[in-house]
């Protein structure tokens, strides 16, 4: 089911809502506490941010709201674009820094996001992206944000971002709280959401054609253990026959 305005405005104004907030904005602002002369673009719904990311002195602070959450703003002094899924209307790399906050989990084309993402990017710009856990609780329970859009795995977000071109820096769980006053326990074993911080690689989109080596080594290992593991199962055979 697609999120709406309704059900981020309903969750943010709660306690439950204003806790996550407070919670996802330390670890974006113990991540990155330094923006001074950083272009900063916040995309999906992270206006409610503003108020953390201001007296870090960002050089801009621009919020990309999808056409479907066009009710939902900022209140503060960055700017609000209203924009669909796919086409951010900004400047090939004209961004120090990428937020994505209830964004890529709803993203109907995500190869097509993160490319808008990479494109806006300066070379070596960061992105910090936040999706509900696929092991977490909150995915699982209604009546908040988390609990719609598609859930991930570390692995399958760490997979993702190295396809779009972006070199995973570090990711951690998050929201180790319920997301319901019912239920009794005050910390649960896994986060509800995970956050991970990336960085642009690669040089301008038209000369990027593929992941760098090292990329390339990772994926192709278990395929040269493979073939490793054959041919020595060859000559063993091999030498038997002799």
């Amino acid at each position: 089911m697609d999120i709406t305005a309704a059900d981020l405005l309903d969750f943010y104004a709660s306690p439950l809502g204003v806790r996550s907030n407070e919670v996802l904005a330390r670890r974006i602002v113990g991540w990155w506490p330094e923006l001074s002369g950083q272009r900063v673009l916040t995309t999906g719904y992270a206006s409610l941010l503003e108020s953390h990311l201001t007296p870090l002195k960002p050089l801009s602070l621009c919020h990309l709201i999808p056409a479907r959450l066009a009710t939902l703003g900022a209140t503060g002094q960055g700017r609000e674009v209203i924009t669909d899924d796919t086409l951010m209307p900004l400047e090939t790399e004209s961004m120090d820094r990428v937020i994505m906050l209830h964004r890529l989990e709803h993203a109907r084309r995500p190869d097509r996001t993160f490319r808008e993402v990479w494109r806006v990017l300066k070379p070596g710009g960061r992105l910090i992206v936040v999706v509900p856990s696929a092991f977490g609780l909150w995915c699982r329970v209604p009546g908040n944000p988390f609990a719609k859009g598609r859930a991930f795995t570390g692995l399958a977000l760490a997979a993702t971002l190295g396809e779009q071109l972006f070199s995973l820096e570090r990711m951690r769980n998050a929201l180790f709280f319920p997301p319901h006053s019912a239920l009794k326990w005050s910390r649960l074993p896994m986060g509800g959401v995970l956050v991970a911080e990336a960085q642009k690689f690669g040089g301008p989109a038209h000369l990027v054609q593929s992941p760098p080596p090292a990329l390339k080594q990772r994926q192709t290992a278990p395929e040269t253990a493979s073939m490793k593991a054959k041919q020595e199962t060859r000559s063993r055979d091999h030498g038997r026959s002799q």
